[in-house]
Parts: C-alpha cells; structure tokens; sequence
C-alpha cells in the first residue's frame, strides 16, 4: 500500500471511529479472544460505600468474570458464580431475564441500552447513554479510534451511583483464569 493509500485510509478510520464511537467501543471489546482489564470499581447506594479493584476477564457476550482479593463473580451463559474468599463460600444463581448490570454496559449486551450524541471531554469521547427499563443514565469514556474503555458511570439519582475505572486492558490471548479449590467451601444452589 502506498503512503497516500495509507494515510487515506488512517483518516477514514479515524472518522469512522469518530462518528460512532460506542460502536467502535463495542469492536473493542468483542475483538476474538476477549480482553483483560484491571478495573477499579466502586458503588454508593443510600450513604453507604463499597470499594474493590482487581480483574475483569472478558471472554465473550455471555460469559465474563470480576475477580478481586476477597471475592470473584463470574457470569456463564445466565448462571451467576459468587466466590466469597474470606468466608470460603460459594452461591450459584441464576440470572433474570432482562436483568441488565454495568458489566453488560461494558459488554454492549442488552437492548435496552439507548446511546446519545457522544463529545470529546479530556481527549477521550464521552458517551451518555440510558438504561431504559431502570431509567438510569450513565456516561462511557472511551479513547478515540480505539475504543478502549477508560470509566463506566452508571447513576439512577444523587445517592446512587456506580464506577468502573479502566486503568489497563489488553487481549486476553488465550490466558486463562487462575482456578480456586473449593473443596472446603460451602456451596449455596440458589438456581431453580
């Protein structure tokens, strides 16, 4: 490909991703071979404050997994795994039909998730968006051209919110989940 070629096709690229931000956010995330993303992820619901970092390990629509120091949550076809590391225990559920997360936001799984018109803030795009059927709001920032995800904020008011901060991703490449030993776990069936 010649330079003229090239550069073309760089600038159409960059425009592409520049009018459709959250659809290059999307091809992304559901590059084969899934992502690997060192999150930061915090929720505030009625004064009360909870904090974790750790792991989210993206393998596809239907199945990824938040693995922190004292828990991991993994989301399997519509089967949701609780791991309680300190408490050793582990409850199995099912999803609800419907249900919608802030993970399924980063994972563009659901239809009731309504873009609005995306702007450039700090040299990344801010996306708005709506859950429709929560009536929540939320703002995605992403870098240009990539896509990469760099913050998820998900709100339904003033005292409630939820955050993901992105500090690392790249594609998981195969890696695989370290396995924890449950033997001596107890495990709750909550699935009907």
């Amino acid at each position: 490909m010649n330079r003229i070629g090239f550069l073309f096709g760089l600038t159409v690229s960059i425009l592409l991703a520049q009018s459709y931000p959250y659809q290059t956010f999307l091809a992304y995330m559901n590059e084969p071979g899934g992502k690997i993303m060192e999150i930061e992820f915090s929720q505030e619901q009625y004064g009360e404050r909870y904090e974790s970092s750790g792991t989210f390990f993206y393998f596809g629509e239907k199945q990824y997994m938040f693995d922190a120091a004292d828990q991991r949550i993994s989301y399997n076809n519509g089967i949701i795994t609780t791991i309680n590391k300190s408490q050793k225990q582990v409850i199995h559920d099912q999803a609800v039909p419907g249900e919608v997360t802030i993970f399924d936001v980063l994972t563009g799984e659901g239809e009731s998730i309504q873009t609005g018109e995306p702007i450039i803030e700090k040299g990344m795009f801010r996306i708005p968006f709506t859950l429709l059927e929560w009536e929540m709001k939320g703002v995605i920032r992403v870098v240009p051209v990539t896509g990469e995800p760099r913050e998820v904020i998900l709100s339904s008011g003033e005292d409630d919110e939820i955050r993901i901060r992105v500090s690392s991703s790249e594609p998981a490449n195969g890696k695989s989940v370290t396995e924890i030993d449950l033997d001596t776990f107890e495990i709750i069936d909550l699935r009907e």
